[in-house]
């Protein structure tokens, strides 16, 4: 019965919210379809999953945090935005996600669904698919979270190279 109930937590339906022990990057509906994307992580890895919400994803990848390529906002311009890049053999899935802050005597009020995201999928470097979120659908957790987590790991953001570099021991 244990193993029953496990494989059904495993493969339950609503996986479009991150599992309880996972933080949310960005999750969205892609732009006039039935498919969702999401990035999650934890303290030791991040995940992507895409697919039709209420299925089995069709696509669910992992990388470890040493390992993933986080872009962090660089602190200038309207919108706030980050990018987390997953790679798959010779194919790399960049999802961003991101919101526009006001502008002047603009208030929060007056930028309707504010948030954005999407997802461009390279071949070889080449991207050949460009999918935009429904911008009422984005849920993006601008945090410090994730840099805490590679921070933790012994890394610090060189703004000049704009990677992530590993301290030494």
């Amino acid at each position: 019965m244990k193993y029953i109930i496990a494989v059904t937590l495993w493969a339950n339906p609503a996986w479009a919210a991150c599992l309880a022990d996972e933080q949310t990057f960005m999750s969205c509906q892609i732009e006039n379809g039935l498919k969702t994307v999401e990035v999650c992580f934890d303290n030791a890895n991040a995940y992507y999953r895409f697919g039709v919400e209420g299925q089995v994803p069709e696509l669910a990848l992992q990388s470890t945090l040493a390992k993933l390529d986080y872009r962090p906002w660089n602190g200038t311009g309207q919108a706030i935005w980050e990018e987390v890049s997953f790679q798959n053999a010779n194919y790399t899935y960049a999802v961003h996600g991101g919101f526009d802050r006001p502008w002047g005597d603009d208030v929060y009020e007056d930028i309707p669904h504010r948030n954005f995201g999407a997802v461009s999928v390279a071949r070889d470097g080449q991207i050949f698919l460009d999918l935009d979120c429904d911008r009422a659908s984005v849920v993006f957790t601008w945090d410090d979270l994730l840099w805490k987590a590679k921070v933790s790991l012994g890394f610090v953001w060189d703004d000049r190279a704009l990677e992530w570099v590993a301290l030494p021991d």
